[in-house]
């Protein structure tokens, strides 16, 4: 990423900071099997989780990188879950202490580790990490073919990579684009068939590609009446103006990724 866009994701995941917890430190959609599917919205956050860990079947041991992190609650149940060890990365300062407060709760400590860093430049070496996931950050990417030639590089020869993308299912006006952008998602693929190029161009093989828009498409609504419920709480903790604020835009947000945005999982493999 630009230095500019490294501060816009960052400052952007800062500014929402404590009010992450409206999903539960899930910064994803949720995953229903159907329309009569009643799984509540913060189980049905966790479900995605449970999804994507199983395109990307880690195995006892690995060594996984999170790329895009969040404030590590993924990582936190894909470790429980599977005895790895996680690293994450994010350009949030705040969501790298929150992290760490997750983790240490979690009792996780040297299990999962977060650390502020751009996945377009990585601090780490080649090959060391057994597989990587990127859950929802890749749509924040400035420059998309940068992102994946880097998770390609840092994993070992038969790593696996998953990573998941937001479509769009319609056109955009140019209001609509600078919409998504000021939310972070920038230049959304139209086709599974996009998504897939980009991943083989960076040297991956695609083992599986999942068009999830109309099992995730529940997020929203079930989002807003969330928030709806919670917003006196939230305005009594944080403010009425911050709420405020933050309900005005993120109405506009996912107003929008309701109407016109689907969801897209891949799974990879750098070739031995």
């Amino acid at each position: 990423m630009s230095e500019q866009v490294i501060d816009q994701v960052g400052e952007y995941y800062d500014d929402i900071g404590e009010l992450v917890e409206l999903v539960g430190g899930n910064l994803h959609v949720g995953y229903w099997e159907s329309d009569e599917d009643d799984t509540p919205f913060l189980a049905a956050m966790q479900r995605l989780t449970t999804e994507v860990g199983a395109l990307l079947a880690p195995r006892k041991g690995e060594r996984v990188l999170d790329i895009g992190c969040g404030v590590g609650e993924p990582a936190v149940r894909l470790a429980q879950r599977y005895a790895i060890t996680i690293t994450g990365i994010t350009v949030s300062h705040w969501q790298v202490a929150e992290s760490a407060r997750r983790v240490i709760a979690a009792g996780l400590r040297g299990r999962v580790a977060t650390r502020y860093a751009d996945a377009g430049a990585q601090p780490f070496p080649d090959a060391v990490f057994d597989a990587a996931l990127a859950f929802d950050s890749l749509p924040s990417a400035q420059d998309k073919a940068r992102w994946l030639r880097e998770v390609h590089r840092v994993l070992r020869p038969g790593g696996r990579f998953v990573f998941t993308e937001y479509p769009r299912t319609a056109e955009l006006t140019a209001a609509e684009r600078d919409i998504l952008t000021a939310n972070t998602i920038h230049h959304p693929p139209a086709t599974l068939d996009e998504s897939i190029a980009l991943a083989e161009a960076a040297g991956f093989r695609v083992t599986g590609a999942h068009d999830w828009s109309e099992r995730v498409h529940r997020t929203y609504d079930e989002f807003f009446t969330a928030l709806a419920e919670q917003t006196p709480a939230l305005a009594e903790e944080y403010g009425a103006e911050r709420v405020a604020m933050f309900t005005e835009g993120i109405t506009t947000m996912f107003s929008l990724c309701r109407a016109k945005i689907g969801y897209h999982a891949i799974a990879c493999e750098k070739p031995a």
